[in-house]
């Protein structure tokens, strides 16, 4: 067992954080960034360095729960939850049954191979045993983030879950200050800490990658398209914040690194997700918010065009080089359909749907198969019936969130829907396009910041709803009337909630 940097820092503040769940969500958030390196090693397997606050926070709302303590949004919270736990149980289950029940008839491609990569006939092992924790300890954490962050916290010490927003911005930030410097590395050879942010022996780790002359960044993550991914998912939360104007200009900075670091990674993934956020917000100011939407996003492009065109001058004169740079990026997203990384993805979707049908739609259960894009993964993992599970899941959030459109967007309870909901759209649109499978717990954070700010927002709403003055099942007959002349005036008002 080895033991790195990432343990001697984050052990003494999860002991200090111990009894302050938000602090361990701030720094499991942060940490979340860190996914090619390890806190400890064990063998072939790497703990990641955000599991460590995942585990104390685990220990101590568990602690709570066991202790009596009951928080006040689970009514609301349980009902949008249930789904997703469902699912979830679903694919544990078929984990373990459906290597059993199809063994040898369906060919799957393993999560960990050795070159050359090939694929095998399912068969039963303890393989996909680690997956099945990590979902576990994701759907977990996801419960009990939801449950504890529809608190409201006693006076002085009040709960606001914007916090995590803002943690969230400062990982992004990070991640991008460490493209940068691994940008000056390769471009000027500075130092760069490799051998401890890729210390996970768990990972595939891509490195020295390049596009032309230029080379290919991947920051704190395992490959370029995972830092792609995620800076994307940054612009798609900035992006929206400002539409729906979130205070502070720390937000406009974040869409500017963003934006930023998917172009310093020149991956395909984070370009395609960028272009497909960018349709997603003008369709959505064309249709669903036209009146307050659309004069904005002319405001916003006629801005971005005089910036863009301020930018091509000024690079043309100072730096001519790097339009060809840019060009060379441009050539290889165009160009994607060409190569032979993307006809071996092509094959492993096409591969995993096969599996999905050898199954009679059951799947081959979590963590038999790995794919190269989000659905045929979940198709050949969890089958139809989970898929159907997870389009539930996905309407009852879409549906509550939409109920909420009449509140005032400056509230934060609907400031920290907006930016969770696109955040976790910014995770999904990548995935769609070259990840797998979706087991970052900073994922997990957002699903459950989004169901606990549903939750509280509905909370307040029936809250300022006008109390009636009797129930219908308290109300008593009129008593006789009498003479109150010679007596003061008397009120009596009862109200029950």
């Amino acid at each position: 067992m080895g033991i790195t940097l990432f343990f001697l820092v984050l052990a003494p503040l999860c002991l200090i954080w111990a009894n302050r769940p938000e602090r361990l969500i701030q720094l499991m958030v942060i940490m979340g960034i860190f996914e090619a390196s390890a806190a400890i090693t064990i063998g072939g397997f790497g703990i990641a360095p955000n599991t460590l606050p995942a585990l104390t926070l685990v220990g101590y709302i568990g602690t709570q729960f066991l202790l009596g303590a009951r928080y006040p949004g689970r009514a609301r919270v349980w009902p949008l939850a249930v789904p997703l736990i469902v699912v979830s149980a679903w694919a544990i289950l078929t984990s373990w049954l459906s290597p059993r029940f199809f063994e040898g008839r369906v060919y799957v491609w393993p999560q960990k191979s050795t070159p050359p990569f090939v694929i095998t006939l399912l068969s039963p092992g303890s393989a996909n045993l680690n997956q099945d924790l990590y979902l576990a300890l994701n759907i977990v954490l996801f419960v009990m983030i939801a449950l504890y962050t529809t608190r409201q916290g006693p006076p002085g010490r009040a709960f606001h879950p914007v916090s995590i927003l803002h943690a969230y911005f400062a990982s992004v930030l990070i991640a991008f200050g460490f493209g940068v410097w691994q940008f000056a590395s390769d471009v000027a050879h500075v130092p760069f800490p490799s051998d401890m942010l890729y210390s996970n022996p768990g990972w595939s780790i891509l490195t020295e990658q390049t596009v032309g002359s230029l080379p290919r960044i991947n920051a704190t993550f395992s490959e370029p398209s995972a830092f792609g991914g995620y800076m994307a998912a940054g612009a798609f939360c900035a992006g929206w914040l400002i539409l729906n104007d979130f205070p502070g200009t720390l937000v406009r900075i974040i869409l500017v690194a963003s934006i930023a670091g998917v172009l310093l990674s020149t991956s395909a993934t984070g370009i395609v997700s960028l272009a497909i956020g960018a349709l997603i917000v003008v369709l959505m100011g064309l249709t669903l918010h036209a009146k307050r939407f659309l004069p904005m996003i002319k405001r916003r492009a006629i801005q971005f065009l005089i910036l863009s065109i301020l930018l091509m001058v000024l690079v043309t004169v100072m730096a001519p080089n790097l339009l060809t740079s840019l060009g060379t990026i441009f050539d290889s997203v165009t160009n994607k359909q060409d190569s032979e990384s993307y006809n071996a993805r092509s094959s492993t979707d096409l591969d995993s749907l096969q599996a999905a049908f050898d199954t009679f739609g059951l799947g081959v259960g979590w963590g038999n198969n790995r794919s190269s894009s989000l659905i045929p993964g979940l198709l050949a993992a969890i089958g139809i019936p989970g898929m159907l599970g997870l389009i539930w899941f996905g309407w009852r959030l879409v549906s509550r969130v939409r109920s909420l459109h009449r509140m005032n967007r400056k509230l934060e309870d609907i400031q920290v829907v907006n930016g969770a909901s696109a955040a976790l759209v910014g995770y999904l649109v990548p995935a769609c396009v070259s990840a797998p499978t979706i087991t970052s717990a900073t994922f997990y954070v957002f699903l459950a910041l989004l169901v606990s700010g549903i939750a509280r927002a509905e909370g307040a709403q029936a809250s300022r709803t006008p109390a009636r003055l009797f129930p219908p099942a308290e109300r008593r007959q009129p008593e006789p009337r009498q003479d109150t002349r010679d007596r003061p005036l008397q009120h009596s008002w009862v109200i029950t909630q």
